[in-house]
């Protein structure tokens, strides 16, 4: 699947809706879950949805969140929450408990909760204690689903292209000084990483006005809205100690993009710093 969205687009569009007044509706917030790509980003995630008050349905949170809730104490605070205002019988949340517990004993005592609220386990459920293999399973199984349902009905791309549409709003209403001043400000410094990442973005794509950093030619296309369809690199890889910050990142064309990634050449990567470098003054 082509169209992609990372865990500071996501946050980012989360805050976009709270300024809309709505809320993200229940195929939106499965999409964004698909997206992330582990737990720290699942916490993440949840907790904006819980700042911005947005309240997700129990059906969310119990047939798809839970798939994903990788500490016992989290998922017992989890199941202690939906159960404080609801008596219905959501199983799940005691059998990913069950998964997460570290012994028999404890899985056992689980069970005998669940018949507290009407919910009968078998008692064969206490050999699945200790199962992040089958929580790691469960969550491969549930994204391909996920991934069949919303790729078959159009659904990934019609949230991407109401969030580009948001984004550019936002960002067009920030002049290109105020973007590098906001993320140079001290609160934006110390803030979540994954917040500061789309300004990053933001920022390469902006100060390169559409000109590849490195061919030094024209964005092959426009987006869909009408934008330099031009990626961000970071010059020294995240993956290797690199910092997600402007003096590291550039935005190229998809040809010099994938040229870099393969080749590496030392005269590319000096370019392209000194870009970087030369960006900082803008």
């Amino acid at each position: 699947m082509n169209i992609k969205m990372d865990l500071s687009e996501i946050l980012l569009y989360l805050e976009l809706i709270k300024k809309e007044n709505s809320r993200p509706d229940l195929d939106e917030l499965k999409m964004m879950l698909y997206y992330l790509e582990n737990y720290e980003q699942v916490k993440e995630f949840y907790n904006k949805l819980q700042v911005n008050k947005f309240n997700p349905p129990y059906k969310f949170l119990t047939f798809s969140l839970v798939h994903f809730i990788e500490d016992y104490q989290d998922c017992e605070e989890l199941k202690n929450k939906i159960f404080q205002n609801t008596r219905r019988k959501y199983s799940e949340l005691f059998q990913q408990q069950i998964r997460l517990s570290t012994s028999k004993e404890q899985a056992k005592k689980i069970i005998e909760e669940a018949k507290e609220y009407d919910i009968s386990l078998k008692e064969t459920w206490a050999n699945n204690y200790d199962s992040m293999w089958k929580i790691k399973k469960n969550q491969e199984e549930w994204k391909d689903g996920r991934e069949k349902q919303f790729g078959n009905n159009g659904g990934f791309i019609r949230m991407h292209e109401k969030f580009s549409e948001l984004k550019l709003n936002y960002f067009n209403n920030i002049p290109l000084k105020q973007l590098k001043e906001t993320l140079s400000n001290r609160k934006m410094v110390h803030t979540s990483v994954y917040i500061r990442s789309v300004y990053i973005k933001e920022f390469a794509r902006r100060v390169s006005n559409g000109i590849c950093q490195l061919c030094e030619k024209e964005a092959p296309f426009l987006d869909k809205q009408g934008n330099p369809f031009l990626e961000v690199h970071h010059i020294h890889y995240l993956s290797k100690g690199g910092r997600d910050s402007i003096d590291n990142v550039v935005a190229i064309c998809p040809n010099c993009h994938r040229k870099i990634h393969h080749l590496e050449l030392k005269e590319d990567i000096k370019k392209i710093e000194e870009k970087a470098l030369a960006n900082m003054n803008v």
